[in-house]
């Protein structure tokens, strides 16, 4: 039997991690056989901590395409050799550098959409990791707020990003590349933390899966001899 669209034996090597990181344990059959025969979330802590998880998966798969998404359009435009701001730097042509400003504006805004989004599902997913993550998030904003204000972008209380639509469609393509562009700080910095979440996220959207997958609401796992037989494997 298998586990469709995940890495089963990375999925279990995860899930393994997860809720033994902290004991000390050897990685081998044996201590994978005894975390799923009596590692109940009833009466462990990081199982506990899976099942609370397991409750906002919804949340942990939103965040991951927003972060992606984001991730996405922050590489598109900032990309040293096909960016918008690089095609436009490298034209005599009006009317394509005209093209060229209306594309980045569009990526900007479809940037900053995602990242609400993202903002808004880290928030409801809770759990100190999306805290620490909307904390990295809010300084990167933080420090180059009066930059990104300059293009009718202002951040609200929630941590999210209003945009005056208008302000950013009459933007200077030089003064949009110096934050959004190839080599710009904001860009990077931004691009660099995405990179962050959406590794992490997807390694935890990745163990709840296969934590909803294999244990049963009943608190007993329903697929043991199938986990049994990757992990050997793995081990």
């Amino acid at each position: 039997m298998k586990v469709t669209g995940m890495n089963s034996a990375d999925l279990v090597g995860a899930l393994y991690d997860n809720t033994t990181q902290n004991s000390g344990k050897k990685k081998d059959s044996n201590s994978i056989e005894n975390l799923l025969t009596s590692n109940m979330s009833a009466n462990n802590p990081a199982m506990a901590n899976l099942a609370r998880k397991a409750e906002n998966k919804d949340f942990y798969k939103k965040a991951l395409s927003a972060a992606e998404q984001t991730d996405e359009l922050l590489r598109k435009l900032n990309d040293a050799k096909k960016s918008v701001f690089v095609k436009s730097a490298d034209t005599q042509d009006e009317q394509a550098r005209e093209d060229y400003q209306t594309e980045a504006v569009k990526d900007i805004a479809g940037l900053l959409n995602s990242y609400n989004t993202l903002i808004s599902n880290l928030m409801e997913a809770g759990g100190g990791t999306n805290k620490n993550f909307l904390n990295e998030l809010n300084q990167i904003m933080k420090d180059h707020g009066e930059e990104l204000s300059v293009f009718g972008i202002t951040g609200n209380e929630d941590g999210t990003f209003a945009l005056d639509a208008e302000t950013l469609a009459g933007a200077d393509m030089d003064a949009l590349a110096e934050v959004f562009g190839p080599d710009a700080e904001f860009s990077q910095k931004l691009t660099d933390q995405m990179d962050t979440i959406v590794q992490k996220t997807a390694t935890t959207v990745d163990t709840l899966q296969i934590y909803s997958t294999a244990y049963s609401n009943s608190g007993s796992y329903s697929q043991y001899d199938y986990l049994k037989g990757i992990y050997d494997l793995k081990a």
